[in-house]
């Protein structure tokens, strides 16, 4: 029963998208760095941008693997 995709045949996100998401986590958390905040927060925008780095490292390993063994 849980292996059945249900009647709208939605499936989770690839590495593909996971890897775009991190690219936006990135991004976003670096924008928010170059605005005057609490330290607190931009050590929250440091933390956000360095797990999106490892996000991108990662997920972008597996799309690349990914890709290459459906070749």
């Amino acid at each position: 029963m849980h292996g059945q995709q249900g009647l709208t045949g939605r499936r989770g996100p690839g590495y593909g998208e996971r890897l775009l998401f991190s690219v936006a986590l990135v991004v976003v958390s670096l924008l928010w760095i170059t605005q005057d905040m609490a330290t607190w927060a931009t050590a929250i925008c440091g933390v956000g941008a360095a797990v999106g780095a490892l996000g991108v490292f990662y997920f972008g390993w597996r799309y690349l693997r990914a890709r290459g063994n459906s070749r």
